[in-house]
């Protein structure tokens, strides 16, 4: 018979080496013509960054298009805290 004193711990099932950014960012929901790019920093720990297209309407020369100008800007930053537990990303924010 199971030992009631011992509590079940929820322990991560993604090894201790796998970068779970690509996954984060695709499933970090976003605004209409957003991108959201996502950095691993320690183990656990993610950065991610939503960017958004900048009004070049104050360009000097605003028909400069393509990757020739940066015309996107970091509109929302956060810091999360990423495990997959039972194939499921878990993903809690730590900052806003």
């Amino acid at each position: 018979m199971p030992d009631d004193s011992q509590k079940s711990v929820e322990v991560p099932n993604a090894g201790p080496d796998e970068d779970l950014a690509i996954e984060i960012a695709r499933s970090i929901p976003r605004k209409a013509r957003e991108q959201v790019t996502c950095r691993r920093v320690t183990k656990y720990h993610y950065r991610c960054n939503w960017w958004s297209l900048e009004d070049t309407a104050a360009y000097d020369n605003p028909g400069m298009q393509g990757l020739l100008v940066t015309t996107s800007r970091i509109c929302q930053s956060q810091f999360l805290h990423a495990v997959k537990v039972g194939g499921d990303l878990k993903i809690r924010v730590i900052t806003r």
